[in-house]
C-alpha cells in the first residue's frame, strides 16, 4: 500500500526540480518561463539594472476571495494589472511568497532589474501574498531560507518591511515609492528573520567563457602589442561593475614584465570593466597592451578574470603567446657583470636622475652615442642615457 504513495512523491519531486531553477540559490522558485506570462505585452528595454544593496518585504492584500486561494493566478493578475494598469515594464516585485511557502520569479530580470520604480532603486522586493497579517509557519521559513540565501549571495545587510505606495496617474508611467512599516505584519517577519544577522561582502561564483582572443603573432622590440578579449557572462545572474569592477589580471597576481606604467591598472592588471552591467549570456570585449621589452625571442604571459582578489572566474584561464623581433633596429643588451644591473638616467652623468634601473642581460634598443654614454629606449616614449661600457651590441 505505500509503493504508490513513495512513487507519487517522488514523481512530484521530479517535477518540481523541473520547474524550479537551481542558479545560485538555495531556495526554489517558480520562474516566469514556468509561469508563462505573456512577455508581449510590455517592452523591457526600459528596465534599468542596478547592483542590490538592501531588500524589502511588504505584505499584498486583495479583494478577490478566488485571488487569494489561488496564489498562481494572483502573480498573473499582478503581473498584468502592473503592465496594463500602472505602465510599468514589468511586475515591481523580485519575488513573491505565498502562505504554503511557494516562492514565484516576479521581475522577469531577476535580482538586480529595476521597472523604473521611484526610491526602490537597488532594492530586492518581497511580496507576501496574503490578507493575514501574520506569517504562515511555511511562509515564515521560506522567507528566512530566501533573505538569507540572497544576502549571502550579493552582500546585503540592509532590510525593512515597507509598503509599496503607488503614485498612478491615467494614461502615463506610474511611480511606487517605499515608506517604512510598522504593525503585526512588520512584527511577524521580525520574529521570523530574528536569527537573520545579514553580510558585507558577496559570496557569488562568477563563470566565464573566454570566445575570442585576437593579437598578432610577431612583433619588433620597443613596439606594444594589442590583445583584444571577448568573453561572455555564463551566471544566471547580473555582473554588476559599479562596486567592484572586473579585472584582466595576470595569472596568480604575479607582476609582468609586459606592464606598461600608468596604462595599466597596476602592474598585475591591464585592464578592467566598470560602470557597466553584463547580463546573463551577453558578451562584453575587453583591449589592453603588452609592451614587448627586454629580450628577443618567443614571449608568453597567462591571465584570468577576477572580481576580488583571488577569487578568479570560472574557466577564465587564457595565454597570449607571441614572438619579440629586432626588426631593423641596432640593439644593445646590459653587460653589468660587476653589479648585475645599470641605472637609466636623464643625462649623460652619474649625478642624473635615475628614471629606471634594469637587470643584466635585459635588451633596449640604441638611439645614440656620444661620450661614452648611449642613448637608449627602455619603453614606447621613454628614452634615457646608460654609461656604454656595461652595454654591448648585439
Amino acid at each position: 500500500m505505500n509503493i504508490p504513495k513513495k512513487f507519487s512523491k517522488l514523481v512530484v519531486a521530479i517535477i518540481t526540480l523541473m520547474l524550479f531553477p537551481l542558479g545560485i540559490f538555495a531556495f526554489s522558485y517558480y520562474s516566469v518561463e514556468s509561469q508563462e506570462f505573456d512577455k508581449t505585452l510590455s517592452d523591457k528595454t526600459d528596465t534599468i539594472y542596478t547592483n542590490p544593496t538592501k531588500i524589502y518585504i511588504t505584505q499584498i492584500t486583495t479583494e478577490s476571495e478566488e485571488l487569494s486561494r489561488d496564489p498562481a493566478t494572483w502573480v498573473k493578475a499582478l503581473y498584468y494589472y502592473s503592465i496594463t494598469r500602472l505602465y510599468l515594464s514589468d511586475i515591481p516585485y523580485t519575488y513573491l511568497l505565498d502562505e504554503s511557502g511557494l516562492i514565484y520569479q516576479g521581475t522577469e530580470g531577476g535580482i538586480g532589474a529595476n521597472p523604473q520604480l521611484k526610491e526602490v532603486d537597488g532594492a530586492v522586493t518581497i511580496g507576501y501574498l496574503s490578507n493575514n497579517t501574520s506569517l504562515t509557519n511555511r511562509a515564515s521559513d521560506s522567507l528566512y531560507e530566501m533573505v538569507e540565501d540572497i544576502s549571502y549571495n550579493w552582500g546585503i545587510s540592509d532590510l525593512s518591511v515597507v509598503n509599496l505606495l503607488i503614485n498612478q496617474q491615467e494614461g502615463q508611467l506610474s511611480t511606487i515609492s517605499a515608506r517604512e512599516s510598522s504593525g503585526d505584519f512588520a512584527n511577524s517577519v521580525r520574529e521570523a528573520l530574528v536569527d537573520w544577522e545579514g553580510y558585507e561582502e558577496e559570496n557569488l561564483e562568477y563563470k566565464v567563457r573566454i570566445e575570442e582572443i585576437e593579437y598578432e603573432e610577431e612583433i619588433p622590440i620597443g613596439e606594444r602589442l594589442k590583445v583584444r578579449v571577448k568573453m561572455r557572462n555564463m551566471n544566471d545572474f547580473i555582473w554588476f561593475t559599479d562596486k567592484d569592477p572586473i579585472y584582466v589580471s595576470v595569472k596568480g597576481g604575479e607582476e609582468s614584465e609586459f606592464a606598461i606604467n600608468q596604462e595599466w591598472d597596476s602592474f598585475t592588471k591591464p585592464a578592467s570593466i566598470s560602470d557597466k552591467n553584463i547580463l546573463p549570456g551577453e558578451t562584453v570585449e575587453v583591449e589592453f597592451n603588452l609592451e614587448a621589452r627586454v629580450f628577443l625571442g618567443e614571449a608568453t604571459e597567462s591571465f584570468e578574470i577576477l572580481k576580488l582578489e583571488d577569487q578568479p572566474f570560472e574557466n577564465s584561464d587564457f595565454e597570449v603567446k607571441f614572438n619579440i623581433t629586432r626588426g631593423d633596429k641596432q640593439l644593445v643588451q646590459v653587460n653589468s657583470v660587476r653589479y648585475g644591473f645599470v641605472n637609466i638616467r636623464d643625462c649623460r652623468w652619474y649625478s642624473c636622475e635615475i628614471l629606471d634601473s634594469a637587470d643584466n642581460g635585459a635588451i633596449f634598443i640604441l638611439e645614440g652615442e656620444e661620450s661614452g654614454w648611449s642613448r637608449i629606449r627602455f619603453g614606447v616614449d621613454q628614452f634615457g642615457w646608460v654609461n656604454s661600457a656595461y652595454l654591448k651590441k648585439i
